[in-house]
């Protein structure tokens, strides 16, 4: 039987809000919370109701309103998102710190090891996610306008509950962008902002379309492009020195795990004047009894990687790569 959240009397921070952080799959599984009740200036009673960042580094406001309009909450969540626009990534990792109770080099380490691209500092734009039991056309013709017109960055998920004898159900559905057009719009999104974001922020997002043994892996980030080419050719029987040659080798680390021991661990104990940052500790390639660990391949280097990826792969497997933005192939 369907009901509301105020007739079950659930709250925004401690039922609505605990919720979503942790489970945060729930609205998307690229979020890192860094915080709740996050409040940026000392001064002002106005603090935001969960804190995240993506797996590019962009900052990410979340608000949640139990109530069936949501009342003010897009221009509450505008407010917000300009304030923390300013942040820096080392006050980023201090507010991590200070929520997580960690040191702040564990924090640092948190928040690189979960970007798919290193970065040296956080980009101005900021996505917003606004949580609500519903949304009155107000707010929904406003966050269409932003989107379309000024190019912000803003999803509505709405909560509808459900009573089932003694249990509570929520139903999550995103209405704003609506998931089938969400990919679309951020691709004609990017390829009207690539020259813009480039010049202003002097990075590239360019993402990857790739085509191994006849399957399509699309949409992937620099490294996730690398690193899947490197995981798939290596399982189709690519020897790991044609890999090496192609990708640096001097950069590849052998380590090998004790029984029950993780490939981090190891790589700490065997390399301890090595920083474990930036490292894919789950590339599972062995040969020999050593697994190989390397550095987060990627960046300007990508493209050529994957050239040569695509000349190893040979008859073991065939491999081409495109532009996601860009509909010509690649070939090998």
């Amino acid at each position: 039987m369907r009901t509301t959240l105020a007739a079950e009397h659930i709250r925004e921070r401690d039922d609505l809000q605990r919720l979503l952080i942790e489970r945060m799959s729930i609205i998307s599984d690229d979020l890192l919370v860094i915080a709740e009740e996050y409040n940026l200036f000392k001064d002002s009673r106005r603090r935001i109701d969960i804190l995240a960042i993506d797996r590019t580094g962009t900052l990410v406001v979340m608000e949640l309103k139990r109530t069936e309009d949501g009342g003010h909450m897009e221009l509450q969540a505008l407010r917000y998102a300009a304030m923390v626009s300013t942040v820096t990534l080392d006050h980023l990792v201090q507010t991590l710190a200070d929520s997580r109770n960690i040191p702040v080099a564990e924090a640092r380490d948190t928040i690189l090891n979960w970007l798919d691209e290193p970065i040296e500092e956080l980009p101005n734009h900021v996505r917003i996610v606004l949580v609500a039991a519903d949304f009155s056309t107000e707010i929904t013709s406003t966050v269409l306008w932003l989107n379309e017109n000024y190019s912000t960055d803003i999803s509505c998920f709405r909560l509808v509950a459900y009573r089932l004898d003694k249990d509570v159900l929520l139903d999550v559905q995103q209405i704003i962008p609506l998931p089938e057009a969400k990919d679309f719009q951020i691709q004609q999104r990017q390829k009207g902002a690539a020259v813009t974001a480039g010049i202003s922020a002097g990075r590239d997002f360019t993402r990857y379309n790739l085509q191994l043994a006849g399957t399509i892996f699309p949409n992937l980030s620099k490294q996730a492009a690398v690193k899947l080419a490197l995981q798939k050719l290596h399982g189709a029987g690519v020897h790991l020195q044609e890999l090496q040659s192609v990708t640096q080798p001097g950069r590849w680390l052998a380590v090998q795990p004790a029984p029950d021991e993780s490939v981090e661990a190891a790589f700490i104990r065997e390399h301890p004047a090595r920083t474990p940052a930036h490292l894919w500790f789950d590339l599972d390639i062995i040969e020999d009894g050593i697994t190989w660990v390397t550095p987060r391949f990627g960046g300007t280097s990508t493209e050529g990687m994957l050239d040569g990826l695509a000349k190893v792969a040979g008859a073991h497997a065939s491999l081409t790569w495109s532009r996601f933005e860009s509909d010509v192939t690649v070939p090998n």
